[in-house]
């Protein structure tokens, strides 16, 4: 394996790993729910330390946010994405929401791009946010998959728009 795609590897994992520890309160919550110490969460949240957490961690600290953020990074790492079949639209399916959304987070994440790079010079800080924007971006290709699959299944859909007053 080539050096880029192991620092890139680590790099992904450790940003997986730090917003893991944020979802979950930050180091000190972190190190209470996964019944390890402050000062290994420490060094699993630092940038400048090579210490990921460990499995136990991860599974006890995905399980409290509820979002699998390390294990949908190291699916991606293998060329796999996880789905969760339960997770519907509170509304239904919409095409018009689904997109509109969709663009919205491409807008982000290219916003994000643009600014990281304007001064030509990208920081590990702006790299991890468009990281971040990106990961939003790929969470919500999914919905728009299956809001299309279920057009395509139903025979098609007509758009039902309306106008609201306060």
């Amino acid at each position: 394996m080539s050096d880029t795609m192991t620092n890139a590897w680590f790099h992904r994992l450790k940003a997986a790993n730090r917003m893991l520890i944020k979802l979950n309160g930050g180091i000190e919550a972190s190190a209470d729910l996964a019944s390890i110490s402050k000062s290994q969460i420490g060094r699993c949240n630092s940038t400048t330390d090579t210490e990921l957490l460990p499995i136990t961690a991860i599974i006890r600290l995905e399980a409290e946010c509820g979002d699998p953020v390390v294990t949908r990074a190291m699916a991606e790492l293998h060329g796999c994405a996880l789905t969760d079949p339960s997770e519907r639209p509170a509304n239904g399916h919409c095409i018009l929401r689904d997109s509109a959304e969709l663009a919205m987070r491409s807008a982000e994440f290219s916003a994000g791009v643009a600014s990281a790079a304007s001064d030509l010079v990208v920081t590990p800080a702006e790299a991890m946010r468009s990281l971040r924007d990106l990961e939003a971006l790929e969470r919500k290709i999914p919905d728009v998959k299956t809001t299309l699959t279920k057009i395509a299944a139903d025979g098609g859909a007509t758009a039902a728009l309306r106008m609201v007053r306060d």
